[in-house]
């Protein structure tokens, strides 16, 4: 009997196909709050394509995996590694201030009106999502 339920188990999980979600999508009621907030991104390195990013997040050492956020800087779209993302400038510039000395990485911050367009998620060591949304 367990066999059985085991093998309709695997027959359904087989057959069933999940949805999906894109990488941008927010929830309404954050996008409404904060849709002209300043917000602050922890930034390690800004590239002129998305595959320099990736390159540069494969890279990065252990403890600092990056989404990558694309921007607009004089007409040209910019592929900005970030490590975090806050609702207060002072908290951001004391996390770049913190991976400054502990990583040797210049790291620094931008500011953007709203959220930024997030083009590749990352998953931290742990395994969770690396946070787009403001602490």
């Amino acid at each position: 009997m367990k066999k059985f339920l085991f093998t309709c188990l695997l027959a359904l999980i087989a057959t069933t196909t999940f949805a999906a979600v894109r990488v941008d999508d927010k929830p309404d009621c954050f996008v409404f709050e904060h849709q002209n907030a300043k917000v602050y991104y922890v930034v390690l390195g800004s590239f002129s394509s998305l595959k320099e990013a990736k390159r540069f997040n494969y890279y990065a050492p252990d403890g600092l995996e990056c989404n990558i956020y694309s921007a607009r800087v004089k007409g040209k779209v910019v592929y900005r590694c970030s490590c975090n993302v806050f609702k207060s400038a002072t908290t951001a510039h004391e996390c770049a201030r913190e991976i400054q000395k502990c990583y040797g990485i210049n790291a620094w911050v931008w500011a953007s009106n709203g959220l930024a367009k997030c083009v590749h998620r990352e998953t931290g060591l742990s395994g969770e999502p690396i946070p787009i949304y403001p602490k």
